[in-house]
């Protein structure tokens, strides 16, 4: 599986300003959203509202107790193990890739009868051999994109998924920063999307975790 433990970087500046949430959590702005904690597990979620769209940006810091950041990394970056473990996923694969970044295409599967969207998306990893050493995977959504758009799905452009990550404090788990946004389009109302995003964003972490744990027996 290309790229899982590969970094595509850059500049280290556009990386700093995610790393910086594990340390000093910047809710400026934001709400207290909603908290979810379960076995080696714990998340705490903020959001903030976006005029333009009418829906929220959210952050997310939490732990995950029972797997190394190694490990995290390692997953969130397996794009092949990735249609295994989440549902939703219906394509995922690498377009190009440079030393800088990858372009990735990757399609979810909507429950019945919404249309199924896609995404061409920039993603960049690096890993920082700092102390804490950490680790970051910044995905945005690519708007110039010219990948053809099939039949029957919605392309979405306006969308970021970044990813922070180090050792936790007893080194066996992950200290994690998730900052999250997603327009999904179509005729969905605001109220729907803002909805399934209070379910979608915990349970994408919870799952994650669980990835993980199979992961490291594979």
């Amino acid at each position: 599986s290309s790229g899982i433990n590969a970094e595509y970087g850059g500049d280290d500046t556009e990386f700093s300003k995610y790393l910086s949430e594990l340390d000093s959590p910047d809710t400026n702005g934001y709400t207290f959203f909603t908290k979810n904690q379960t076995d080696g597990y714990s998340l705490e979620i903020y959001r903030k509202y976006d005029e333009a769209s009418g829906l929220y940006q959210y952050k997310s810091y939490g732990e995950l107790t029972s797997v190394d950041t190694d490990t995290v990394y390692a997953v969130y970056n397996d794009l092949e193990y990735r249609k295994k473990w989440d549902s939703y996923c219906a394509d995922l694969h690498v377009l190009t890739e440079t030393s800088e970044q990858q372009n990735i295409y990757w399609r979810v599967a909507y429950p019945w009868p919404l249309s199924h969207r896609d995404y061409v998306f920039i993603r960049k990893s690096k890993i920082f051999e700092s102390i804490p050493k950490r680790w970051c995977i910044i995905g945005k959504g690519d708007p110039s994109s010219t990948h053809e758009v099939k039949s029957g799905v919605i392309r979405v452009n306006d969308y970021e998924q970044t990813l922070a990550l180090q050792p936790s404090a007893n080194g066996l788990g992950t200290k994690v920063f998730l900052y999250y946004f997603d327009n999904p389009g179509g005729a969905l109302p605001s109220w729907v999307i803002n909805w399934a995003a209070k379910t979608g964003v915990p349970q994408f972490m919870k799952t994650l975790q669980s990835a993980c744990e199979k992961y490291t027996r594979k």
